[in-house]
């Protein structure tokens, strides 16, 4: 299972603990961010780490409650100091009265390179998924594998299950949204209904 969706991550520990081990053990974008950020931007920016604040922009409130999190914190010093909602930040720049067809145009900073197609994906439901595969197939044939043919794992309903075949494997995958679908693929896990080598799971439709 991937931990990239915090309301989903909260969910398995609530609600069916005996999950928490097939989790990832990566952290989510929102937190491996915060994390690279405290501890390379002080220098980049010649400031001291005290003076450095991260902002979070992202559409989902349990976004909040993970970047309070202990475990992403170092020395009782969060890698997120705040995290707006997409809502919060389109009523801020509408209360300072920002009218974005009368700025000058510019281009954003990179402080750490380019963005991948993977990370593009990532929000979607079934983009996880199609970044892993992408990501398998490429590091397994040198870069020349064709990973658009992925797209499929993608879409609108709330529980699909897809089969892809990878060399003389075939890999059954399920990607669910909406923490009740969620709930009906865990309860068949348990008890052997299901069988999957990867569950994409996010609690947020679409």
């Amino acid at each position: 299972f991937p931990s990239c969706c915090p309301g989903w991550v909260k969910f398995v520990e609530q609600y069916y603990p005996d999950f928490i081990s097939n989790l990832s053990s990566c952290r989510s974008p929102q937190a491996m961010y915060g994390s690279v950020a405290k501890k390379i931007m002080p220098e980049m920016l010649k400031i001291s780490k005290e003076d450095l604040t991260v902002v979070a922009i992202m559409p989902c409130t349990a976004k909040k409650f993970e970047a309070r999190r202990p475990e992403l914190s170092k020395n009782g010093v969060a890698d997120i100091d705040y995290v707006l909602t997409t809502q919060e930040l389109a009523r801020m720049i509408e209360e300072a009265g920002l009218l974005f067809g009368e700025l000058e145009p510019s281009a954003f900073d990179m402080p750490l390179g380019f963005k991948t197609g993977g990370g593009v994906i990532f929000g979607n439901s079934g983009g996880v998924t199609e970044a892993v595969l992408r990501d398998i197939v490429s590091n397994n044939s040198g870069g020349a594998g064709k990973t658009e043919q992925f797209v499929f794992v993608r879409g609108e309903d709330g529980l699909r299950e897809v089969k892809v075949n990878f060399g003389s494997r075939e890999l059954n995958i399920a990607v669910v949204y909406g923490l009740k679908n969620a709930r009906k693929i865990l309860k068949d896990i348990k008890v052997d209904r299901s069988r999957y080598d990867f569950v994409e799971v996010m609690a947020c439709p679409g």
